[in-house]
């Protein structure tokens, strides 16, 4: 089941979380990333804090996030690449997609943080480039976005990105490359 980003955006705002969707989204990718054996009760103490709510996160809620966390860590470790951002679709209109995506790279940043990442010296060099890219993207102005930004321009940025968190991902926790064929 593909998680809905309206459906999870409800939720955080219900438990009165200071995170949005999309924040959550990147927070969870960057922490599964670092720490693939990540629990998910561990991720919804970072977004859950805020209220008597969300400490207390049960029901349909609980298992919604939950099957995020689950459907982001298979995602993630799919051999045939089908992970996704969580973000606005395309009937939003470009600036609230862009915003988004924005809100998107800085949840991954502070997920990095989170998960203790404080040393990037030692990271490859293409995850590097990748992560000062997003770190960009996170911190690209409004006027940018009007000026620079189209339709095309946004799905190639979105795909970068989508990629980029891959490759992070795969340089991290390199798959068994030696399989053989049956």
């Amino acid at each position: 089941m593909t998680p809905d980003y309206e459906q999870i955006q409800d939720i955080l705002s219900h438990v009165q979380s200071p995170y949005t969707a999309e924040d959550c989204h990147g927070m969870l990718c960057a922490m599964l990333i670092v720490n693939n054996s990540l629990q998910c009760k561990r991720w919804l103490g970072e977004i859950c804090t805020q209220s008597e709510e969300g400490m207390s996160l049960k029901g349909d809620n609980h298992d919604i996030l939950c099957a995020l966390y689950e459907h982001t860590k298979q995602e993630l470790n799919d051999t045939l690449l089908n992970f996704t951002l969580l973000i606005p679709e395309e009937h939003n209109s470009l600036n609230a997609r862009v915003t988004s995506l924005k809100k998107w790279c800085d949840g991954f940043l502070f997920g990095l943080a989170l998960a203790g990442v404080k040393d990037l010296s030692h990271v490859p060099e293409d995850t590097m480039e990748i992560l000062q890219d997003i770190t960009t993207i996170s911190q690209a102005s409004e006027d940018e976005e009007e000026e620079e930004m189209n339709e095309v321009a946004y799905s190639d940025i979105v795909e970068y990105v989508r990629m980029g968190v891959l490759l992070i991902n795969e340089e991290m926790h390199p798959m068994n490359r030696y399989q053989t064929i049956q």
